[in-house]
């Protein structure tokens, strides 16, 4: 078994062994010893190599997408960050500052996600600086990803060779389908979005692909990619475009720890699990699709990876629980920060749970 900080690699040998892998999942990971911090005033148990989230919020997201998590609100959770704008640019990358210094010198890996990073330009451009500036003081970040729907590299491609620059790792760019009426059905886009069009996506992809590593990232529904043969002309697509590497997810799996509302209900009724999809490219390691190739999978916490050669492509199936992320967070030990918009530095996704440190009240008026 190969081990980063991150998430655990083995290599089926046998097709029995890869069937358990696929019955048990994310549940074979095992996790790894924690170690301690002192931050704030206390000493922290955390997981290494976890990650770090500065929530991307500085306007509201240019798409509307069925599957929004940020859309989700936990039965035991309090707000969502996602309806928190930052409005005062100095004071939050001064705090960004102020919480990450406990943390110098431990690796971290950083995910630009939340909700769109490019959509303010000016914001994104500030961030880096910042985490630029925090590198040169001792800061760590051994991998750098962008999670982002690509809409603000339309209107300001410098932004790609300002991630060029600050060494991005890769950018997860996300499409549902190559169909691009399907596609905006599923991720719906502003109207006043050029990126929710095909043309303008592929010279977008081919741009970006001369300056960064670009990920496709297509959330497996119902009403777009379903079946090995979708997926199949996908990657025939994204190979026109010169996409190296593919993940197909599965919209993540609920188990009614959330509050109904309709993206809940739109993930129930558009999920595609991903194990018909397996069976269907490898039944047998004796026996694979032709084409595919299986070349091993991936445990995490909270999720699981499987991985495959098809036609030159790297693609990889994921599927992940959120109940399974909840139990994690429950035990104590920390296995992400998120810093929220309103400047919580948090072990959680609600700026509520999990509080390492939050911003200090004003001292009152004097009389």
């Amino acid at each position: 078994m190969a081990t980063s900080l991150r998430n655990q690699f083995r290599v089926a040998r046998t097709s029995a062994e890869l069937t358990h892998f696929r019955q048990q999942a994310w549940r074979l990971y095992e996790p790894v010893p924690s170690e301690t911090i002192e931050a704030f005033g206390q000493a922290w148990p955390l997981r290494p190599g976890l990650t770090f989230t500065p929530f991307a919020n500085a306007v509201r997201c240019t798409a509307h997408c069925a599957f929004c998590s940020e859309e989700l609100q936990r039965y035991d959770g309090h707000q969502l960050t996602a309806k928190r704008l930052i409005d005062d640019y100095p004071a939050y990358f001064a705090r960004l500052r102020e919480v990450l210094r406990p943390f110098r010198g431990w690796p971290l890996g950083l995910s630009l996600s939340g909700l769109e990073a490019t959509a303010e330009p000016q914001w994104l451009r500030e961030l880096l600086a910042c985490l630029t500036q925090l590198e040169h003081e001792g800061m760590v970040f051994d991998e750098k990803v962008l999670y982002t729907n690509g809409s603000g590299f339309v209107a300001s491609p410098d932004l790609g060779l300002a991630l060029q620059d600050f060494g991005l790792s890769r950018l997860e760019l996300s499409r549902c389908h190559d169909d691009e009426a399907v596609n905006q059905h599923i991720m719906r886009f502003n109207r006043n979005q050029p990126m929710r069009h095909n043309a303008v996506y592929a010279a977008t992809v081919r741009w970006l692909h001369q300056h960064l590593a670009v990920k496709n990232s297509c959330i497996l529904t119902q009403v777009g990619i379903t079946t090995l043969p979708d997926v199949e002309r996908y990657l025939a697509w994204a190979a026109g475009l010169g996409v190296r590497q593919v993940v197909f997810r599965e919209l993540s799996r609920l188990e009614g720890s959330y509050l109904p509302n309709v993206f809940t209900e739109w993930i129930e009724q558009q999920r595609v699990p991903i194990e018909p999809l397996l069976a269907a490219a490898v039944p047998t390691l004796e026996a694979p699709r032709a084409g595919w190739q299986y070349a091993g999978s991936t445990f995490g916490y909270y999720y699981y990876n499987e991985h495959y050669r098809w036609q030159g492509i790297e693609v990889i199936f994921e599927t992940s629980s959120y109940p399974a992320l909840q139990a994690a967070t429950a035990t104590g030990v920390l296995q992400k920060l998120i810093l929220h918009s309103d400047g919580t530095l948090s072990g959680d996704w609600d700026p509520d749970s999990r509080v390492l440190s939050r911003v200090a009240a004003p001292a009152p008026a004097l009389p």
